[in-house]
């Protein structure tokens, strides 16, 4: 298992994120399906806003690909965006993972 976190920094415009969101879930509710995303969500208080998401892909460029792809990138509400690969230590084995 290949896990890989991306994090959004939304722009300082929550009508403008907001608006965007629904097709934004819609995509991601389509990379689950695919088994290429974990787990999503916003990140809260403190900090900017934004959101976390886990993929279980290949590399880190299949992660910037998915990201170009999403709504919220295309519609230029994030900000910025990183991608780091996630070594799970502990708790790995609740991670089922996917066959290929």
């Amino acid at each position: 298992m290949a896990l890989f976190a991306l994090t959004y920094r939304y722009i300082d415009d929550p009508d403008a994120v907001a608006a965007h969101r629904p097709v934004h879930r819609e995509y991601l509710d389509g990379l689950v399906g695919t088994g290429e995303l974990v787990v999503a969500g916003r990140l809260g208080e403190p900090g900017p806003a934004g959101g976390l998401l886990v993929f279980d892909v290949p590399s880190a460029e299949r992660v910037h690909e998915l990201a170009d792809a999403d709504p919220f990138c295309v519609q230029g509400v994030v900000a910025e965006r990183t991608v780091q690969s996630w070594p799970v230590t502990i708790g790995a084995e609740r991670l089922e993972p996917r066959e290929r």
